[in-house]
């Protein structure tokens, strides 16, 4: 684990689970945007795609905050502060907590709105049933934290890019690697 504590490097498997997380959003954003585009009667397949990719996204969001947990945290690199570190790394695990919190929600909303969830063309077991109050909820909530992915994800880009500006920390550690 001596890659951990090096200043501006985290672990392999953080980076592997980052570029997965980052494939599997960035699809899963493409179906976002592709589902209110589709007839209602062409939607089945992006809807099993959409709840097959949030299961994944689910899956890696809570491993990645597991690893957080559990493994030592990076160290700033060379010439970046501390504190700015840490405050880019606080975005980072807000975002993760809300992608899987909405990944969860999303499936109570599917169970409440009557809709079965496939997940790689297996149905899930439902956990509740269809309830027009619970779909109102969920959905209201699933949607609202969607923004909020949104807004935090823009902020921890615009924050990378001051950083860049500001200490020279480099935009590339912006993307999933082994530099932090």
């Amino acid at each position: 684990m001596t890659d951990i504590t090096a200043p501006g490097r985290q672990s392999r498997p953080a980076t592997i689970i980052g570029w997965l997380m980052f494939l599997a959003f960035f699809a899963l954003f493409w179906n976002i945007i592709m589902l209110p585009r589709t007839a209602l009667d062409q939607r089945e397949v992006l809807r099993g795609v959409h709840d097959s990719l949030g299961l994944v996204v689910i899956v890696l969001a809570a491993l990645r905050l597991w690893l957080m947990i559990r493994w030592p945290a990076p160290q700033a690199p060379d010439g970046l502060p501390a504190a700015s570190f840490n405050f880019n790394r606080t975005l980072l695990v807000a975002l993760y907590l809300v992608f899987a919190a909405n990944g969860l929600i999303g499936f109570f909303y599917a169970w409440a709105e009557g809709r079965e969830v496939v997940t790689f063309g297996m149905q899930l077991p439902r956990l509740v049933a269809k309830s027009e109050s619970l779909r109102m909820t969920t959905g209201y909530l699933h949607s609202a934290l969607g923004f909020y992915y949104m807004m935090l994800f823009s902020i921890w880009v615009a924050y990378g890019i001051y950083q860049h500006i500001r200490y020279r920390a480099g935009l590339l550690r912006l993307l999933p690697g082994s530099r932090v």
